[in-house]
């Protein structure tokens, strides 16, 4: 049965002044964004109201509170859109999309939450043409990130191969899933393989000019076609610190603050972890992608780390190298030590990154990830010692050597901890622990 949408005029259009665009760093990257923009295969399920399975932009309402937009959803027109972001590096750029909705509903509370996200990543390898060549692609749904990639060079990591890009020309082909309830629910991402719509009823959403408008009819099967707005993902990540529930974007840091059915609702890329994806922590993949990716698989070619732009970060910590000054295992044995590097409380960097056996007393080591015997192993592209954050200002930074212990709890031997605020940068060079036990060579950079 054919369906049609009772049009319903939006109340207020929020329009940002030029001036305001080209302040927002990915702009310049816009032109990068489009040419590669997925061609997204949306189900749609009517019996939760269809137009809450269209993405759009958070302030589709005109406003900029998290708690309404529930409500909102049907006194306003929603207009297809995706939030974009790109990093670089000397060999990569990282196209992240992301695509909100205003409700993620269901037929139990538990899977009804006010404000929805989730997202992709594309992996374009710079190859001297203007923009690239799709190398691999990555998907989230439910925080489980998924991969995808037609090059068979590439192989698994500490995650795995999920199956290959279908391609709309040249763009990706996404899949992702209507309001309800199990595992094909909840507006996952994943990558798109040719079925037919769930239920016969889906909408495509084809990036051509970027003229948006509300869609009308989702009959049949992928048959109605639609253009998509990209919107700069900075609008979000500049209003970060809007934290304090009511009347407000977010609840806390990372949160969409949303008051119906649970008070915090979804989670920003910035704290977003997939908890089976290998030694790769909180907000990772939006601070530090080239750590995520490099992470996650292997066969990938000439791959840096060094970064042309990334803006998306707070911290940067680089560990250049640590000395044993203890030997702490029984019988004046020596030491087999590990960094355990954190920010607020979470680690990020542990024994799975660098690790050194029988570390002997006095003899400095360089430290790299992945070398000497890391317990994930070389499963690095290039050498490198960096890794990203993304946490509040001011936050505590704790750098502790410890002594890894088979049969009983790892042994510490000392700590270095730091505050820096925004603009600052701390050095440590050949430091002393707090015990005395090792000496640490370190800088944290903080944007």
């Amino acid at each position: 049965m054919k369906r049609v949408f009772a049009f319903i005029a939006a109340l207020a259009i929020c329009v940002i002044p030029a001036a305001a665009i080209e302040t927002l760093p990915s702009e310049q990257y816009r032109g990068l964004a489009e040419y590669w923009a997925p061609t997204i295969y949306q189900d749609v399920n009517e019996t939760y109201l269809t137009r809450a399975d269209i993405p759009t932009r958070f302030d589709y309402d005109g406003d900029w509170r998290g708690d309404n937009n529930w409500e909102n959803l049907e006194n306003y027109s929603q207009n297809p859109s995706a939030y974009f972001s790109v990093r670089e590096t000397l060999t990569h750029y990282f196209i992240e999309y992301d695509f909100y909705y205003p409700r993620d509903d269901g037929p139990i509370n538990l899977e009804k939450h006010e404000n929805d996200l989730e997202g992709c990543i594309l992996v374009i390898q710079k190859d001297g043409t203007e923009y690239g060549c799709l190398q691999l692609m990555e998907t989230q749904a439910h925080n489980h990130w998924y991969q995808y990639s037609n090059d068979p060079n590439i192989t698994s990591g500490s995650d795995n191969i999920d199956g290959g890009i279908l391609l709309d020309g040249y763009r990706p082909s996404l899949y992702i899933s209507a309001n309800g309830i199990g595992t094909d629910a909840g507006h996952g991402v994943k990558a798109y393989d040719g079925s037919a719509a769930n239920g016969g009823d889906g909408i495509v959403f084809r990036f051509t000019e970027g003229a948006s408008v509300m869609p009308t009819n989702t009959a049949g099967s992928y048959v109605q076609v639609y253009d998509y707005a990209l919107v700069s993902m900075d609008e979000l990540w500049n209003r970060r610190y809007d934290t304090g529930g009511a009347g407000h974007t977010y609840n806390d840091w990372g949160h969409f603050h949303g008051d119906t059915y649970t008070d915090s609702s979804c989670t920003l890329p910035w704290i977003k972890d997939d908890p089976d994806d290998g030694p790769l922590y909180e907000g990772i993949y939006w601070s530090d992608p080239a750590f995520f990716i490099d992470t996650h698989l292997n066969g990938l070619g000439d791959f840096s780390h060094t970064y042309v732009f990334n803006p998306y970060y707070t911290h940067k910590i680089t560990a250049i190298d640590i000395t044993s000054c203890a030997n702490k295992d029984p019988f004046d044995d020596e030491s087999d030590i590990y960094l355990k590097i954190s920010v607020d409380g979470l680690t990020y960097i542990n024994q799975n990154h660098w690790k050194d056996n029988q570390a002997p007393k006095n003899v400095t080591k360089s430290i790299f990830w992945g070398k000497e015997q890391a317990e994930f192993g070389d499963e690095y592209s290039e050498p490198f010692n960096t890794i990203y954050f993304a946490r509040q200002d001011n936050s505590e930074v704790v750098i502790e050597v410890l002594d890894k212990d088979g049969t009983s709890g790892d042994d510490t031997m000392g700590v270095l901890t730091a505050s820096p605020a925004p603009g600052t940068t701390v050095t440590w060079t050949d430091q002393a622990t707090s015990t005395g036990e090792a000496r640490v060579s370190a800088v944290i950079e903080v944007q």
